[in-house]
């Protein structure tokens, strides 16, 4: 059996496959002569979107998958997957369906942590309270560990193509201080209010630093309100036409101060760990879903009072940013 290893999810969007991308690095540090296969049961944007990120570390992509978990059905329809073995599969989903279609494929070393590990080949260590609220990567680092077990390297940074550095080299100057905003979400709940985004704006502003804003479509309303407001703005995603909105922005980190955003999919491309981010969180569990670095900080309303974004007072947050960055 060939050196391989099988890494299997639902799928990944924007947001969830940034978060793994870590977990690729990993893999590929700890099983360096292994090949690595992805495989979706739906879409990944690790085909597309990031596919020039992804690519350092996925040797082979098999997306839309769709598993059948029945013995008398194909495995899959799309893919010949019968004759295929595996030295290991890692399942990072926690689907019963979807682990018992994931098991008929052949492999030496099953690892799942569905249904509290029945159906890994090796018995995972029974977990506590405080380990079921971890932030969700480190769960999949717990698995990982029991393929090859090897510590995390929490220094670990995206790489960014030198070509795309380089375009941003002509938009951003090494002699000026940048702050980044992200004022949107894709979940009205999750959106602290627009007038105490720009009250941090034009603070930092008056402190000399240049506001840079990242915008969805779903944002182009506040779009021409902002400009109103910071005329002299940068909008990374329209200066550069030759890589996507996605990668553009995570670029973009290499250059800034500190970003702030709301808990979306934003803040997860602004998590690349080449500046300090703040997330803003109402209901959610702020813990489970912030990374673990001393780089990343989330305010969660919960501190003050109330499971409400709208509530979390913008001087706290100047105060957080201008702390982040010794101001």
């Amino acid at each position: 059996m060939e050196k391989n290893i099988l890494v299997f999810s639902n799928g990944e969007k924007i947001g969830d496959a940034i978060i793994k991308i870590p977990l690729l690095y990993e893999i590929k540090k700890r099983l360096p002569s292994y090949k690595l296969i992805w495989m979706a049961n739906g879409t990944t944007v690790y085909n597309n979107k990031i596919k020039n990120f992804a690519e350092q570390y996925i040797d082979e992509i098999i997306e839309c998958a769709k598993l059948k978990p029945f013995f008398w059905q194909n495995i899959s329809n799309n893919y010949d997957l019968k004759n295929r073995k595996f030295r290991y599969i890692f399942d990072t989903q926690k689907t019963v369906i979807r682990t018992i279609a994931l098991k008929r494929i052949s492999s030496s070393v099953f690892i799942s942590a569905t249904a509290n590990g029945m159906f890994s080949s090796i018995k995972l260590k029974k977990k506590n309270l405080s380990e079921s609220r971890k932030y969700y990567l480190e769960e999949l680092f717990d698995l990982l560990n029991y393929i090859k077990k090897d510590s995390v390297n929490r220094n670990f940074q995206i790489d960014i193509p030198e070509k795309l550095i380089a375009r941003l080299q002509n938009i951003f100057n090494k002699d000026k201080k940048y702050i980044g905003l992200a004022p949107g979400a894709g979940e009205v709940e999750k959106i602290w209010p627009l007038d105490k985004f720009i009250e941090v704006g034009k603070y930092f502003q008056k402190k000399s630093f240049h506001i840079v804003l990242f915008l969805g479509p779903q944002e182009s309303n506040i779009k021409e309100k902002l400009k109103l407001i910071f005329p002299q703005a940068i909008f990374p995603e329209d200066e550069v036409n030759d890589f996507n909105n996605i990668e553009v922005a995570m670029a973009t980190t290499k250059f800034l101060s500190c970003a702030l955003a709301n808990d979306s999919g934003i803040s997860h491309i602004l998590s690349t760990k080449y500046c300090p981010l703040i997330k803003l969180f109402g209901s959610k569990d702020s813990d489970k879903f912030t990374p673990k670095s001393d780089l990343f900080l989330s305010i969660s309303g919960k501190k003050f009072g109330r499971e409400d974004v709208k509530i979390i007072p913008s001087q706290y947050v100047i105060d957080s940013i201008k702390k982040q960055i010794n101001l």
